[in-house]
């Protein structure tokens, strides 16, 4: 499957919104799925709207990048429940228009599951990653880059056999998945056609020693270190006033005198926590020192005893307490053991650093309201 960057990945963030929004310390600029997990959460995370119109298909076509059957994606109409114009233009890039509808039909995947005072700010991620999607899918037909229909139906086939060996899902069709995310098959396969092509050409800029350079450079990432952990959130993303502010400030520390005092920490986050994670005690699994949560609060984590709640620390999100349950130490390796994820890494570099050039090229103007 393909490694890392994909067209969906850009869009992983929106399946799992609400825990970005209420701010569980994920960083979300730099999570990626691994291409041997498949299941409902995994195909939630695919975006199913990338969509070529009729003049970029034409010119796909002769280059042979076009799959087959095309892809709908955006063109289906789509209805709201609230009166808003559908064909509204929230964004342009480059004289190309981004509707309403465009919006709506990610949106509505995630309205009924979300608090509704966070929706303004999904409908701002989500119009960031369509303006995104739009410069990507432009360069890829302005330099006729091409991705093979047969390395298309290789990853299809890949993710057949996923569903089909995972227990939970062996009873399910990967087109049950694409329904449910209001999608099909045409469109997954253009999807993979873009996401093919972009990554095949930021490959071209990663070759062995730039990988061994930095893989020494950043060998902490790769080491298997790992903190368990679980956190008690204060959210304070939506707070004006430095009033508003105090008062989280002196919610989270008469929390950690709670716990200082004997509290269960797990039945404190059920009692108190902001972030979704409060409903299973805060738990937030395990994470490596780098990538998978903001610095901040990875810096925090690490710093913290097993068995013991860290100082309130303060990221994006708010306020963070956190109990650090298990301590994976760092183990020795080699570049050759994790030459793959050296790859991958700096796959996501190069794909950052392409995206943030083509959005500083591109006309771009959001009218979002």
């Amino acid at each position: 499957m393909l490694k890392r960057i994909t067209v969906f990945m850009f869009f992983s963030g929106l399946a799992a919104a609400s825990l970005a929004i209420c701010g569980c310390g994920k960083n979300e600029t730099s999570s990626y799925q691994s291409g041997n997990q498949t299941n409902e959460e995994e195909f939630a995370k695919i975006h199913k709207d990338v969509n070529f119109n009729k003049e970029d298909k034409e010119k796909m076509h002769g280059t042979g990048m076009a799959p087959e059957g095309g892809g709908h994606g955006m063109s289906s109409e789509h209805v709201k429940k609230e009166k808003v114009d559908p064909n509204k233009v929230i964004a342009t890039v480059n004289n190309e228009k981004i509707l309403r509808k465009d919006l709506d039909k990610i949106l509505d995947r995630f309205r009924n599951h979300v608090n509704p005072a966070a929706l303004p700010s999904m409908e701002q991620q989500i119009t960031d990653q369509l303006v995104t999607q739009s410069t990507l899918r432009q360069f890829v037909v302005e330099n006729k880059l091409t991705f093979p229909n047969d390395k298309v139906e290789k990853e299809i086939a890949k993710m057949r056999d996923n569903i089909k060996n995972n227990p939970a899902t062996k009873d399910k069709t990967l087109e049950q998945f694409l329904e449910f995310q209001g999608s099909n098959i045409d469109e997954l396969k253009t999807a993979i056609t873009m996401s093919g092509a972009i990554e095949d050409y930021v490959f071209k800029n990663v070759d062995d020693k730039k990988m061994e350079d930095y893989f020494m450079k950043n060998i902490a990432n790769f080491n298997s270190e790992t903190v368990t952990a679980s956190h008690i959130l204060v959210d304070t993303k939506e707070l004006k006033t430095q009033e508003e502010l105090d008062k989280a400030k002196a919610k989270i520390d008469s929390i950690k005198k709670e716990l200082d005092e004997g509290a269960d920490f797990a039945e404190l986050a059920k009692k108190y926590s902001d972030c979704p994670t409060g409903k299973t005690g805060g738990d937030l699994g395990s994470f490596p020192r780098h990538g998978a949560m903001v610095e901040t609060f990875a810096n925090a984590a690490f710093a913290t005893e097993v068995g013991k709640v860290s100082d309130p620390v303060k990221t994006e999100f708010g306020y963070h307490l956190i109990k650090v349950t298990a301590h994976t130490p760092a183990k020795d390796v080699s570049f050759s053991q994790v030459k793959d994820k050296v790859r991958d890494e700096l796959i996501a570099i190069e794909m950052n650093n392409l995206i943030k050039d083509l959005r500083e090229k591109a006309k771009i103007e959001i009218a979002l309201q």
